[in-house]
């Protein structure tokens, strides 16, 4: 699989990757033993990786860098479009009446037979 680091912490070891197949997000947890601080990945680096699901959760195995800042500026972009949704609005749902959208009361209406 391929996808674009969107978060790392080089500290932990840890990152947060979209995935090429536009599914869920694969968490990568590497032990100390398969990479350092200094070779972790960055944000906007395009990685090749296996990956496994264990309890709906896509965990990184095997993660291979292939291009440095191939993405750079993924990160960045899903944070301005996500900004750019409007909020929903707190509270109670509006309920819309359907009696402005019936036939006038003077006029019967029609009704069509299911034969």
């Amino acid at each position: 699989m391929l996808g674009v680091v969107l978060w790392s912490d080089p500290s932990d070891r840890k990152a947060v990757i979209w995935c090429e197949d536009q599914g869920d997000l694969a968490f990568l947890n590497a032990p100390d033993d398969v990479l350092s601080k200094d070779d972790f990945f960055d944000a906007g680096d395009l990685v090749q990786f296996d990956m496994d699901e264990l309890s709906s959760l896509r965990r990184v195995q095997n993660p291979r860098l292939l291009l440095e800042q191939a993405g750079a500026d993924l990160p960045e972009a899903l944070k301005r479009r996500s900004r750019s949704f409007a909020a929903r609005p707190e509270g109670p749902a509006e309920v819309i009446s359907f009696s402005r959208y019936e036939a006038s009361a003077g006029r019967p209406r029609r009704r069509v037979s299911q034969a």
